[in-house]
Order: C-alpha cells, then sequence, then structure tokens
C-alpha cells in the first residue's frame, strides 16, 4: 500500500488525530510525559477524560502558523485517513534550539513496512533545516520495541525519570 507524509495544516484534522491517538494508544506507552501533562493517571492507566486533555493540549499549542510550537506530522492512506503520526515539539530556548519528540503512534495494521522510518527520517531532516541541536524523546518503559526502534536511529539513553505518588 501507499502512504504519504505531509505535516498538518488543517486544524479541523484534530479531532480524526485525537481518535487515531485513542484508538492506537497502549498502557506500555505511558511514560513521564503522560502523567505531568494530565493524559495519564499513573504508570498503568490513561486519564478518562483523554480526548479532552488531548484535544486541548492539541489545539492550544498546534503550528498552523509557522510560530506556535507543535509540528504534527501525519501519515495517510490513498483514502486519506491517518495511518501513522508523529508531534515534534520544537523549543527555542535562550542557549539551544531543540526538539521533543512528543508522540509517535502507528496503526498496527502498518507496522513492519518502515511508516515509522519514514516519518522519523522525515522529522530529522527538517530538524536539520531547523537548526536544531537534539531530538529528546522518552518512553515507557515497558514499551520495548520503541526503544529498539529509536535506538537503530542512534538514539542514546541519556537519563532515567522517577516517580514518588502522593
Amino acid at each position: 500500500m501507499k502512504y504519504t507524509t505531509q505535516w498538518l495544516t488543517d486544524k479541523a484534522r484534530i479531532k480524526e488525530l485525537v481518535d487515531f491517538f485513542i484508538t492506537h494508544k497502549t498502557d506500555s506507552y505511558i511514560s513521564h510525559g503522560e502523567m505531568m501533562s494530565g493524559r495519564a493517571i499513573d504508570s498503568h492507566h490513561w486519564n478518562p477524560d483523554l480526548e479532552l486533555i488531548l484535544t486541548e493540549q492539541l489545539i492550544t499549542d498546534f503550528n498552523s502558523d509557522g510560530n506556535s510550537k507543535l509540528n504534527i506530522l501525519i501519515a495517510e492512506n490513498e483514502n486519506e485517513e491517518i495511518v501513522g503520526m508523529m508531534v515534534f515539539n520544537v523549543i527555542n530556548s535562550p542557549f539551544k534550539k531543540y526538539a521533543i519528540l512528543e508522540d509517535m503512534l502507528l496503526d498496527q495494521s502498518v507496522r513492519g513496512q518502515s511508516l515509522g522510518s519514514t516519518l522519523l527520517e522525515k522529522a530529522i531532516h527538517e530538524s536539520k533545516n531547523w537548526n536544531i541541536s537534539f531530538i529528546l524523546l522518552e518512553s515507557g518503559v515497558n514499551n520495548h520495541g520503541a526503544h529498539n526502534f529509536f535506538s537503530r536511529y542512534g538514539f542514546k539513553k541519556v537519563s532515567e525519570s522517577y516517580i514518588l505518588t502522593i
């Protein structure tokens, strides 16, 4: 099957993106980022209000004008249905310009067809054009498939996160 990728420019597709995320998320996907953002209530449970929270987060920071921080890369099938997504947060700190790969999800039916590689390679290419120094990502402790995937692209473990629930 043929897939196309593009940076999302139509804010009207946020609902479709949120639905895609909810359909394809797994509990192993949960990391400290999901807990900090309120998307998950702990490392094993998604927030029951995930749809509302994720919609608000994406709409608030969506980059449709080039001035916001979230850049959303989508992959579509021939029917223009989303089959993969990547949320890329560009940070312009006073000392470094870097990016955080916030989210990357694929429809289970397209895994193993190099679509994840296509998305990541496009983001890496754009990062070079945007003069980004490095790309950070964080991943759930049990998301071993993602860890292996990103390691193949040269991502290195630089820290560990811990949580104390109070």
